[in-house]
C-alpha cells in the first residue's frame, strides 16, 4: 500500500517550526569572534569576575562544590554562586531543605580554606510554579545569599504567561530571573510572554535578567537582551554549568551580551565583590 500523499502545507509548517527553534543561537566560532572584538563601552571577557548559575552533585551536577570552585579559579575568577536546584524539581535532584542546609555548611567550610582569595556564594535555583510563586518561601530561604527564579514547566505551550513571569519578578528576595523563557534548541520554544512588560517590571524592582550561556539554551538571546537593556535591566551572564568543562559557556553568555550592547556596569558578574554583596543584601531585605 502506498503512503498517503504528502501535505505540502504541513511540511512547510514543520520546516518553519524547526527553524524558529534555532533562531537566535550562536555557533562557537561566532562566539569566539565576538569576544575578540574591541568595542569600547560594552562588557568584555576581562570584566568578568564570576559565574552565578552552577550546579554540583548536590542536585544534578557531576562535580563537587570544591571542584567547581577549582574550575572557576583556573579561569581567573574570584567568586562563584553555587545554585543547585530546589526541592520542587525532583527530576533534577532538587535539594531538600535539610540537604540545602548541609550544603551551606560545606560552603562555609570551603570558604574558610580560601582565606578571602575566593568566595563561594550560597545560592539556589528555585522553581517558578505555574501560578508564578516559588517552591521555596520564607524561612526555607534562610542562609541563601543569591536567589535565582527559573521556569521549568509549561515551556511548550503557546499560552501567554506574562502574569506568571511578573509574579516571579515581584517575589521579594529574588535576585535573578534565570533562563527566562526556558527554551531549548530543536526541542521547545519556551514561554510566551509580553517580555517588554516583564523587563520593565524587573528593571523597576532591580531584578537581574539572566543570559544563560548553555549552548542549547542561549536564553535570553541577544535580540531579547537588547530589549531588556533598553528597559534598563541589570543582567547576570552565567554558564549553567553542571561540570567543570561547562564553565566555558560563560563565553556564549558574554557574546550575546556584547551583541546586545550591554555595558559591564549593568552586569552583576562584573561588579566588585563589596558592591555585589551589598546589592544581594538589599534585595533580601
Amino acid at each position: 500500500m502506498r503512503p498517503p500523499p504528502c501535505d505540502g502545507s504541513n511540511v512547510q509548517h514543520e520546516i518553519a517550526r524547526r527553524r524558529a527553534l534555532r533562531t537566535g543561537f550562536l555557533r562557537r566560532a561566532e562566539v569566539v569572534r565576538l569576544l575578540a572584538l574591541e568595542v569600547p563601552g560594552i562588557v568584555a571577557v576581562e570584566d568578568y569576575r564570576g559565574d552565578y548559575q552552577m550546579h554540583s552533585m548536590w542536585s544534578d551536577g557531576l562535580e563537587t562544590v570544591a571542584q567547581m570552585a577549582e574550575g572557576a579559579t583556573a579561569r581567573g575568577w574570584n567568586r562563584i554562586a553555587m545554585t543547585d536546584h530546589s526541592k520542587g524539581l525532583a527530576v533534577a535532584g532538587g535539594m531538600t531543605i535539610e540537604a540545602m542546609r548541609r550544603q551551606h555548611h560545606e560552603i562555609d567550610a570551603l570558604n574558610q580554606t580560601f582565606e578571602g582569595r575566593f568566595r563561594v556564594l550560597k545560592g539556589v535555583e528555585a522553581n517558578i510554579l505555574t501560578d508564578g510563586t516559588l517552591d521555596l518561601q520564607g524561612a526555607e530561604l534562610a542562609g541563601v545569599e543569591i536567589l535565582l527564579a527559573a521556569p521549568h514547566s509549561k515551556l511548550r505551550l503557546p499560552d501567554d504567561q506574562t502574569d506568571r513571569m511578573l509574579a516571579a519578578v515581584r517575589t521579594p528576595g529574588v535576585h535573578v530571573l534565570a533562563h527566562p523563557r526556558g527554551r531549548m534548541s530543536d526541542s521547545r520554544p519556551g514561554i510566551t510572554a509580553d517580555w517588554d512588560c516583564v523587563f520593565e517590571e524587573a528593571a523597576a524592582r532591580g531584578v537581574a535578567i539572566e543570559i544563560d550561556g548553555d549552548p542549547a539554551r542561549q536564553d535570553l538571546d541577544y535580540q531579547l537582551a537588547d530589549r531588556a537593556r533598553n528597559a534598563g535591566c541589570l543582567f547576570a551572564l552565567d554558564s549553567d554549568a553542571h561540570d567543570i568543562e561547562a564553565v566555558i559557556y560563560t563565553d556564549t553568555a558574554l557574546a550575546h551580551a556584547r551583541l546586545a550592547g550591554i555595558p559591564a556596569s549593568r552586569v552583576i558578574n562584573c561588579w566588585e565583590l563589596p558592591r555585589l554583596l551589598g546589592w544581594l543584601d538589599d534585595r533580601r531585605s
